[in-house]
C-alpha cells in the first residue's frame, strides 16, 4: 500500500528488463514482465507522465503518527534491501581496479531452505494487502451519494473483489511451485479451483533456473548437411549462433521460435526433444515451409537446389572472444568447441531415422 514503495519497485524492474534486453535476447518475455510491472503505478503518477499532474494537498505539520510509521517501514525496507545486497552478493569495492566485485555468498541449499521460509509468510502479506485494498474499495462505495448510484457501486465492487479473490487464490497453486513443501500445504479448495481453471492458462507459475546456461559455454546444436556422407556442410540459422564469424542477432521482441527451442534441445538428449528428429526428415524431404523457418533467404541455405542426402548434428559449446583473441583482421565473435555428436547420420529410409520416428509417433 506504500506508493513510494511500488513505484521503487516499478523502476527497479524496468531497469532490471533494460539491462537483460540490452545484453541478451528474451523475445517479448522482458517487455510482458514491464507491462506487469505498470500494475505498481497508480493514476496519479501515471497522469504525470502524460502531463497531467493532479494537485495534492499539501503535507500537514506535524505529520500523523500513520505518516511517520510509513515513513519508517519504508526507509527499513530500502536499508535491509541494501544490507543483503552487500551481505548475500559479497559486493567489495576493488579501489586497485576501480571496479565493483561481488559474488554469490549463498549456496543452492541455504537459498532453497530461505524460499521455503519466506514463500508462505509472502502470500500472507499478499493476502492482508489485498484485503485492506477491498476494504478501501468498500469504504470508498458506502459513500457514494444516492441509493441507486451507491446500490451500483456496491454491485460493481463485489463483482470485482470476486473475482479478484478468486484470480489470487488460483494463482496461489503456480506461485508457490517454487517451492513444493509450502505448494503442499495450501488448502486442497485452492488446489480444486486450480485444476478447474488450468487449461485457460489464467495464471502462470515463475520458474527459475538453477543456473544460466552459457557460464561454462553456450551450448549450442550445429546442423550439418551431406551428399556423399564424407563432406559436410554447416546449414546456418537466421538467429543462433553458428558461424563463428557472424554477430548476434538483435531480434527482440520477435520469438523465432526454431531457434529457440534448438536452445532448449542442446540443453539435454535428442530424445528429450522428439521434433528435432522430424526436422531433420523435413530437410532430407526439402520441404520449403520448414527450410524457410531456418533461412527465409534460400539463397542463404546450402541445400537450396537439392536436398541433402544425410543430416547429422553436432553439440558445441560457444564463447564469446575477448578482445585480445583472434588473429590479425576482423577478429571472429565466438570461439568454439566440439563437445560431442547430438544427433547421428541419417538419410531418407535409414533404419536409425525410422526407429526414432517410430518410438516418437511420427510416422
Amino acid at each position: 500500500p506504500l506508493r513510494r514503495l511500488r513505484r521503487f519497485a516499478f523502476y527497479c524492474q524496468v531497469l532490471l528488463q533494460v539491462l537483460i534486453i540490452l545484453t541478451g535476447n528474451y523475445n517479448f518475455f522482458n517487455a510482458l514482465t514491464i507491462v506487469l510491472a505498470f500494475s505498481l503505478l497508480d493514476e496519479e503518477h501515471v497522469g504525470r507522465w502524460l502531463g497531467r499532474p493532479k494537485k495534492r494537498q499539501g503535507s500537514a505539520w506535524p505529520p500523523s503518527l500513520g505518516s511517520v510509521l510509513a515513513t519508517l517501514l519504508e526507509l527499513s525496507t530500502y536499508g535491509l534491501l541494501l544490507y543483503w545486497t552487500v551481505q548475500y552478493f559479497g559486493l567489495e569495492v576493488n579501489w586497485d581496479k576501480k571496479l565493483l566485485d561481488s559474488k554469490v555468498a549463498f549456496t543452492y541449499h541455504e537459498f532453497m531452505t530461505w524460499l521455503r521460509t519466506v514463500t508462505l509468510p509472502l502470500v500472507g502479506v499478499a493476502f492482508l494487502s489485498l484485503s485492506w485494498e477491498i476494504l478501501v474499495a468498500v469504504y470508498r462505495c458506502a459513500c457514494v451519494r444516492g441509493c441507486f448510484w451507491k446500490l451500483w457501486a456496491t454491485l460493481q465492487g463485489a463483482i470485482m473483489a470476486t473475482a479478484t479473490v478468486s484470480l489470487f487464490a488460483v494463482s496461489l497453486v503456480p506461485f508457490t511451485y517454487i517451492d513444493h513443501e509450502s505448494n503442499g500445504k495450501l488448502w486442497p479448495g485452492i488446489h480444486q479451483m486450480f485444476g478447474a481453471v488450468e487449461r485457460f492458462q489464467v495464471v502462470n507459475s515463475y520458474g527459475l533456473f538453477r543456473r544460466m546456461t552459457g557460464v561454462g559455454g553456450r551450448p549450442e546444436v550445429v546442423l550439418e548437411g551431406s551428399y556423399d556422407g564424407h563432406s559436410w556442410t554447416e546449414i546456418e540459422f537466421m538467429y543462433k549462433p553458428g558461424n563463428v564469424s557472424v554477430a548476434p542477432a538483435v531480434v527482440a521482441p520477435h520469438q523465432p521460435r526454431l531457434d529457440w527451442q534448438l536452445w532448449f534441445a542442446a540443453l539435454g538428449h535428442h530424445h528429450g526433444s522428439p521434433w528435432f528428429t522430424a526436422l531433420v526428415l523435413r530437410l532430407l524431404q526439402g520441404q520449403r515451409d520448414v527450410i524457410r523457418l531456418l533461412q527465409v533467404d534460400e539463397s542463404r541455405y546450402p541445400f537450396s537446389a537439392r536436398p541433402p542426402t544425410f543430416l547429422r548434428a553436432q553439440l558445441f559449446k560457444y564463447w564469446f572472444t575477448g578482445p585480445s583473441e583472434g588473429s590479425p583482421g576482423p577478429a571472429p565473435w565466438w570461439r568454439r568447441q566440439h563437445v560431442q555428436e547430438f544427433f547421428p547420420t541419417v538419410s531418407l529410409g535409414d533404419p536409425t531415422l525410422e526407429s526414432l520416428l517410430s518410438q516418437h509417433g511420427l510416422k
